[in-house]
């Protein structure tokens, strides 16, 4: 449950030496200031045995850097040319996080959360710095969700067409046309939290990334941490002639995908004796083969092909499908690479060097 602005006040009140030095001698809501303008509050503060200062607080009951950007650019507005050299702009939250302190250092603003942690800079007479103290209030975290499963589908096609999206209704279609599902319901919630973590521009109607390598390096964040991920099934087989699963040399292979080190060699990436695999029902996939005439047996010790189980959207999304060994694209064998350690990373490098750079128009990286 989020923090209300009168509980946070409440905190504040009741702090009794919980920042110290720092201590809250009194706090007045709702105050006016000289231009007419309403602050959140004004607060009394001092140095245990030393000076004392006023600040003008501004609340954030939930800290996303969109929030405190803007309650930066509020603060900067009300202390406007105030020559007050023991009168600083303050922003309080119940926590505040690496990226939204940047942001306040960069505007001048000094902040303080319930969690214990605050840089509090008045003239040049006081300066406190504490931080390193973990989030009491995780529910305020913004929601990082939006970077595996079926979310995960809107960053990467941000990062597919750099340029962006003239509506979400084109960004559906988009994603729609690249072997996923996804509903306008999804897409419009995940770009307001993109949004909020300032990751894209909007202009009017168009969505596009602010920092693509930001962007990439959130999404390697969340496959990191996917439970999804996780939780595959591997399995190891020897499997002989796997190109007969073809269904004919105008058909796509759509059984299965190359991935790893076995996706990145196919890439001219690597050199491996490794073939790892997705598929998405092993044993859909052991009947077919049987069908077709091609042996797939169990051996955990000398299996050639290691298969691995999922229906995660990311793996089978935008992949490039050929006759005969369809492969993951750039973005999923990035990720995959990312946590491949101890080899994995340095292929990550040279993939993400290519993501980077601009996608052709039908949204697929060269390869």
């Amino acid at each position: 449950m989020r923090l209300t602005t009168e509980q946070i006040v409440q905190s504040l009140k009741s702090a009794d030496g919980k920042y110290a030095p720092l201590m809250i001698n009194s706090l007045e809501q709702q105050v006016s200031m000289r231009d007419g303008c309403q602050v959140d509050a004004i607060m009394d503060c001092s140095i245990q045995n030393g000076p004392s200062f006023k600040a003008v607080v501004e609340i954030k009951t939930v800290a996303t850097p969109q929030n405190i950007l803007m309650g930066a650019q509020l603060l900067k507005a009300y202390v406007a040319g105030d020559k007050q050299v023991d009168q600083i702009p303050l922003l309080v939250a119940p926590y505040i996080g690496t990226k939204q302190a940047k942001i306040l250092a960069d505007n001048g603003i000094s902040w303080l959360d319930l969690s214990g942690n605050m840089s509090i800079r008045v003239s040049n007479r006081i300066y406190i710095e504490r931080t390193g103290k973990p989030n009491r209030f995780p529910d305020t975290a913004p929601i990082k969700k939006i970077f595996q499963g079926t979310s995960s589908l809107v960053s990467r096609v941000l990062l597919l067409k750099p340029k962006g999206f003239s509506s979400l209704y084109e960004m559906v279609n988009f994603i729609n046309a690249r072997n996923a599902k996804i509903t306008l319901s999804t897409v419009s919630k995940v770009v307001k939290k993109l949004d909020e973590e300032l990751l894209i521009n909007r202009d009017n109607s168009l969505v596009s990334v602010a920092d693509p390598e930001k962007l990439l390096e959130r999404l390697a964040q969340g496959y990191k941490n996917s439970t999804e991920r996780k939780k595959r099934n591997t399995y190891k087989f020897v499997i002989e002639g796997i190109e007969q699963l073809s269904d004919g040399m105008t058909v796509l292979c759509k059984d299965y995908l190359a991935c790893g080190f076995y996706a990145a060699q196919i890439k001219g990436l690597a050199v491996t004796d490794q073939k790892m695999i997705f598929v998405k029902d092993i044993e859909q996939f052991r009947r077919k083969a049987e069908k077709k005439l091609v042996s797939v047996t169990p051996d955990v010790e000398f299996g050639n092909f290691v298969i691995t189980e999922t229906n995660d959207p990311g793996v089978w999304f935008n992949a490039d499908y050929q006759i005969t060994v369809s492969v993951v694209d750039d973005i999923e064998l990035y990720l995959e690479m990312t946590v491949d350690t101890p080899r994995g990373p340095k292929i990550a490098e040279q993939l993400k060097r290519r993501i980077l750079q601009k996608g052709n128009s039908d949204g697929q990286q060269a390869n």
